[in-house]
């Protein structure tokens, strides 16, 4: 469609105004989701999101992506085997930075700048919009849902679902949604190592610490930070919250590093403490100087006195505005650069000790923008949601397990010192809890919601419900990057099925997490049906040899796999050894991790009654994580190593042999076939291509033989009309578990409205239908269209001198298009849509968009004759589906001659 001259501006000479930049006032941005928080869970969150079809805006409170694990973090906290529980794409975040260092697999220590790179490359591929040094004004709510957000900038957020993944719970405090902080006791939630913890653990001081301000004398005053005892004995609540620190990259490569000079406003005083702990023998532990590539480190505090600001500021944190928390991060940086100056250069320190740790300074080619100082604090913890399910130590320990997993955690129990206090006369520090965990266990969904009845389009994947002990486990950066694309997976599907966040499908939430290769459960979402036999198993495994347990490939079930090292010489054997309920056939699986280093030759031997040996090679390089057919067998009841087991060996390899686990299927296993909307909203083509629709098609194991889904069309949408014809059937291969199907829309010209599009899958011998088997795709006009079916009727939409882009309707001057344009009225006389021009000394056109015409593209264009127009020189023009409402041109941009302005409006792009 030819452009469409919105409205006229005469102009004069513009040679005595002033020049400025073009200007984009604040905005009005309406995304499907809206995330607050950049950190590592913020990006997965809005890739996901953006993954699965959904417009997003992601607000970032300063100026990086990434939060602690661009922040310093690169020595990742994982936890008890929970390397292999790091899967989706909080594992891609991890192989990526692995390929940044020319590596195959995953890495967990990294560079600072090497994981901001790796976020901003997922954000830019995703084409996410970002909102940097934004920060949370104001919250407005209807109905119980989230309408909108405004940030300090003036911009206006608003969206259908709104995910906080900031470090403090900030929106989901202003949501309304109930919240705690600090301890609970540990009678609460039946917990045994919460609240007030006197009783050392880790990182205390040293004894014989005088507390008071003249050593040994009382009368003198607490030394700064010290209270003088616990508000309540061991194991009952409080209000305190676990120290933060900075985790410092440090290095001691002369060339690349640049010392730490004592802060403005250092006093000694500040580390008395310190100096009185090394007089006591410390003197080998003041910071962490764990290893990462390029001679950096990621230092943390390791000690009773170290990086942790103990009764600093930290409690101050939560409530306080940003402009608060820009001074107390200020406070916390200047207490760990006075701590590094201290101990490399107080003549209190030892000589010693000063040359000990004089080689570490901070990397100059890390934080460059920030004086190579960490522009993220460690939140270690703030507000926590409490919510209808609320995570405990009885889930970290396995005693309690969640039905509607997530994701998994694996960390350690942990929790740094929240004060120092007096204990018999002497400083100690308190809250320092480390309890490891026996292995990863599930996180509910039901923990990042909000209680019913409260905020109904609000998901919080960090701040969740978990009490101060659980959250110590649950909050490493891995973990919060798994909920985050958790978070946003639902947050699509609360789109999608128009219910509230707490309505959630979980089993299409869950099919949907399968499929984007995440790890719910310990058996690692594989079929457990049949009867299976797992390389841990305390009888009916025989291993000969020396084998070794491992996890760090993903694909095993069970809790781990072993390998034989390699030794490639026949001296390891395991035999997996059944019992098996009846006589009768059964199909043989086995099951391994696959990796370039292993065999591709490994032999297995299938014992049968009758002393029959059926042997096979397999090769484990490739089909890892799946149960892989060896056939279908004649076996005898019970359990005899000799008539009925397989056994794997390692005569005669090329590589690593796995043994992991045998599974034994008795007749023939049907897979399990479920269909949902991974994105259920399609739209006609605008200028570019048509929104489509995918749909996910997933069977359940086997994945021995291709299998062919058939499926059903229904609703009102027409194929070959509104959609591109789907031939009623899928095929998966060999080995495949899923495929996707796209409904692409097509293009005509009519206003129709929305339509709907019913898929089903048929029923077949082949397989059995699972909860998911019907899916309702919606197919939409061009915006547009979608607005002239909401304004004109029928009969009007029949004629398209009533309705058509260039009609007028109500005979105003202004067609139907610029009444899109401006969110007008086109059957009713009104003024001309929101258009300003600024006087000198700075010369500027402001003109609004209505939100639903984001696609439309705009330019100023200039005439001198009101004849012949041409864009006007200087100005930019703005593009369809740029987000901008209101916008400002500079007029003392032009450079062409006097005369005439126009604002035109175009469906199309404009012709270059």
């Amino acid at each position: 469609m030819k452009p469409i001259a919105l409205f006229f501006i005469l102009r004069v000479s513009i040679l005595a105004f002033v020049p400025v930049a073009t200007v984009h006032a604040s905005r009005v941005i309406e995304t499907d989701i809206c995330i607050y928080g950049g950190a590592a869970g913020g990006v997965t969150a809005a890739v996901q999101a953006a993954r699965m079809g959904k417009s997003v805006s992601l607000v970032v409170v300063n100026g990086h992506l990434g939060g602690l694990s661009s922040g310093g973090l690169g020595d990742t906290d994982i936890g008890n085997n929970g390397d292999a529980y790091i899967q989706g794409m909080s594992r891609e975040f991890y192989t990526r930075i692995a390929a940044r260092y020319g590596l195959s697999g995953a890495k967990f220590t990294f560079e600072p700048k090497v994981a901001e790179a790796v976020f901003n490359e997922m954000i830019a591929q995703a084409q996410v919009p970002v909102y940097l040094n934004r920060y949370l004004v104001s919250t407005e709510m209807a109905d119980g849902k989230i309408t909108k957000i405004t940030t300090n900038t003036g911009d206006i957020f608003m969206a259908k679902v709104f995910i906080d993944a900031s470090y403090e719970g900030d929106l989901m405090k202003q949501a309304g949604v109930s919240f705690t902080s600090g301890r609970e006791a540990n009678s609460q939630y039946g917990e045994t190592i919460n609240g007030i913890q006197t009783v050392t653990h880790g990182n205390q001081l040293p004894n014989g610490i005088s507390p008071w301000v003249v050593a040994g004398n009382p009368a003198s005053g607490l030394l700064p930070g010290v209270n003088a005892a616990p508000s309540g004995p061991n194991g009952s609540a409080d209000s305190l919250i676990q120290a933060y620190c900075y985790r410092m990259c440090m290095t001691n490569v002369a060339a690349n590093r640049e010392m730490i000079p004592q802060p403005a406003g250092y006093d000694e005083k500040d580390y008395e403490i310190l100096f009185r702990a090394i007089e006591s023998g410390q003197s080998d532990r003041f910071w962490k100087t764990r290893a990462v590539p390029n001679g950096k480190t990621d230092s943390n505090n390791d000690s009773g006195v170290s990086c942790d600001y103990i009764s600093g500021t930290t409690d101050s944190w939560i409530d306080a505005d940003p402009a608060t928390r820009v001074q107390l991060a200020k406070e916390h940086e200047n207490w760990q650069r006075g701590l590094v100056w201290t101990v490399q250069n107080h003549p209190r320190v030892p000589a010693a000790i000063r040359s000990a740790w004089s080689q570490w300074g901070l990397p100059k080619d890390e934080f460059t923008d920030n004086g190579h100082w960490p522009h993220q604090l460690y939140i270690r913890e703030a507000r926590r949601m409490v919510s209808d399910y609320v995570m405990t130590e009885k889930n970290c320990m396995g005693t309690l397990v969640a039905a509607d997993s997530i994701g998994m955690g694996a960390y350690t129990m942990d929790s740094h010192n929240c004060q120092r206090i007096v204990s018999n006369g002497m400083v100690k520090n308190e809250g320092d809890i480390q309890r490891a965990v026996p292995g990863p266990y599930p996180i509910s969904y039901r923990a990042i919601v909000p209680k019913a009845g409260e905020c109904k389009n609000l998901l919080v994947p960090w701040s969740l419900s978990a009490t101060h002990i659980s959250f110590g486990s649950i909050r490493m950066e891995p973990v919060f990057m798994i909920l985050g694309q958790s978070a946003a997976t639902a947050a699509a599907f609360a789109i999608d099925d128009g219910v509230t966040v707490q309505a959630v499908s979980y089993p299409k939430l869950k099919a949907q997490m399968l499929a984007d290769g995440q790890r719910l459960t310990n058996s690692g979402g594989g079929e457990s049906s049949g009867i299976i036999v797992d390389n841990a198993d305390a009888t009916g495994v025989l291993l000969t040899g020396t084998w070794t347990a491992a996890s760090a490939t993903p694909g095993f079930h069970g809790v781990d796999y072993v390998h034989d090292g390699g030794v490639k010489n026949g001296s390891c054997s395991a035999r997996f050894t059944p019992t098996l309920p009846e006589a009768g056939t059964y199909e043989v699986f086995l099951r391994w991790t696959e990796n370039a280093n292993r065999a591709s030759n490994v032999p297995v031997e299938i014992r049968l009654p009758g002393g029959t040996i059926h042997t096979a090679s397999v090769n484990q390089r490739t089909r890892g994580g799946q149960w892989v057919s060896m056939g279908s067998f004649d076996f005898a009841a019970g359990a005899s190593p000799s008539e009925g087991s397989v056994t794997i060996r390692d005569s005669g390899v090329n590589g690593h042999v796995i043994a992991d686990a045998v599974r034994f299927l008795q007749g023939i296993d049907q897979p399990v076939v479920d269909l949902w909307a991974t994105d259920a909203r399609a739209a006609e083509p605008q200028p570019g291509a048509a929104k489509k629709a995918t749909l996910c098609i997933r069977r359940s194991e086997p994945l021995t033989n291709a299998l062919t889904v058939r499926y059903t069309l229904g609703g009102s949408a027409v194929s070959g009309v509104d959609y591109g014809p789907l031939t009623g059937s899928v095929i998966l291969p060999a080995g495949i578990a899923s495929a996707a199907l796209q409904v692409v829309p097509l293009a005509d010209s009519l206003a129709e409205g929305t339509e709907d599009l019913v898929i089903s899958l048929a029923a077949d011998p082949a397989y059995r239908l699972g909860e998911l088997a019907t899916e309702t795709i919606s197919i939409g006009d061009t915006p547009f269209d979608q607005w002239r079916h909401s304004r004109f009727s029928s009969e009007q939409l029949a004629d398209p001198t009533i309705s058509g882009p260039d009609a007028d309707p109500d005979k105003d001057g202004t067609s139907n298009l610029l009444e899109f344009f401006a969110g007008g009225d086109p059957l009713t006389v009104s003024l001309p849509p929101h258009l300003k021009l600024y006087p000198a000394p700075v010369l500027a056109l402001e003109v609004e968009r209505h939100r639903s015409a984001a696609e439309l593209f705009m330019r100023v264009e200039e005439s001198a004759d009101l004849v012949g127009w041409a864009p006007a020189g200087g100005l930019p023009e703005i593009t369809g589906g740029d987000p901008l409402e209101l916008l400002r041109f500079s007029l003392g941009e032009l450079s062409g001659p006097a005369g005439f302005l126009r604002l035109a409006v175009s469906e199309t792009p404009f012709p270059q």
